[in-house]
């Protein structure tokens, strides 16, 4: 079998028939790929949806768990995949036509550990609002050189990982952890020894309001910062335990710092709040503003204010300002 797709589910029964049809609809043989459907314990009738209308697919199949989160429900589908190569694809995502069959034939030729694909982010009404697409030119790659080069998503939906590759260096997800991806991706970065990039537009992500970056609600923008720390902390002891690849991790670090400080001034942090965090962190030593960033708006704000940090204390309460203002 060349491909199992995992799709953990969970309140989605809008989208959940969109999704798996993206899959069926494509362009690679029954024969060849599995759907598994994790039901983390979902309380809405994504479940009764799924078996009414795919009740006849007989390579798809629902393994129904405790509720684990999205991580958690991504390890199920892992242990479960017999495919050589997995893709997870979040239930209120989909794929685009005829585009399965070339990245999986692409990942098996070039026997590798992660293919990396194009992906668009896309509104409720369908237009998309952004595409994401890089090349690594046919040069097959380990994974420093690889993040070093090309590396272009944080996200696991927008890869083929080897299924060998993961069970074999103990590559599953933290359970019940925002940010799951950047903290999974970190540790297969470390592992890979060959990864490849293709301009290949695959996954179609859906940019919804009621997604984690985007809701309102407060008790998840506390959770998203404490996850956040929670992964500086994680990064941090692999850093510790590494003999080589400090640029790597300083990266990865800095990264989350800025992200952090970010995250706290969406959620109206005022400076005093801020800088006592910022204390705390240089305090664990997990404040790390000294890298240069691939992500080029997170390292000017590192450089502007996380290195400055009395331009960040002017600004501040004008910024805020104005936001309540408009």
């Amino acid at each position: 079998m060349k491909l199992s797709v995992i799709i953990p589910v969970y309140n989605v029964e809008e989208y959940v028939i969109r999704c798996i049809n993206s899959v069926i609809q494509n362009d690679l043989e029954s024969s060849v790929y599995e759907i598994i459907i994790v039901d983390d314990a979902s309380p809405d009738d994504s479940v009764k949806i799924i078996q009414s209308h795919f009740h006849e697919v007989a390579n798809l199949k629902i393994i129904s768990q405790k509720n684990k989160g999205l991580g958690g429900a991504r390890n199920t589908g892992i242990s479960h995949a017999k495919g050589t190569f997995l893709l997870f694809l979040d239930a209120d995502d989909y794929l685009v036509p005829n585009t399965l069959n070339q990245i999986v034939n692409q990942a098996i030729a070039n026997q590798l550990d992660v293919l990396e694909f194009g992906a668009q982010g896309v509104l409720e009404n369908g237009t998309i609002c952004y595409t994401l697409s890089n090349s690594s030119n046919s040069l097959v790659l380990d994974g420093m050189d690889y993040y070093q080069k090309v590396r272009y998503a944080n996200s696991a939906c927008n890869k083929l990982y080897k299924t060998e590759f993961l069970k074999e260096n103990q590559l599953f997800f933290e359970e019940q952890l925002y940010i799951e991806d950047f903290e999974f991706n970190t540790r297969v970065f470390l592992h890979a020894k060959r990864m490849l990039a293709v301009e290949t537009i695959v996954g179609q992500f859906l940019q919804s309001p009621n997604s984690i970056t985007r809701n309102v609600s407060l008790s998840k923008k506390e959770k998203m910062q404490n996850d956040i720390e929670r992964v500086m902390v994680i990064t941090n002891k692999m850093y510790l335990k590494s003999s080589n690849q400090h640029a790597f991790f300083k990266e990865r670090l800095g990264f989350l710092t800025a992200t952090l400080i970010v995250q706290m001034i969406k959620n109206h942090s005022d400076y005093k709040t801020i800088h006592s965090k910022i204390e705390d962190l240089k305090t664990k030593k997990l404040f790390f503003v000294n890298h240069l960033l691939f992500d080029r708006s997170k390292n000017l704000f590192r450089i502007i204010f996380l290195q400055q940090l009395v331009l960040l204390k002017i600004v501040l309460p004008l910024y805020q300002f104005l936001k309540n203002k408009c």
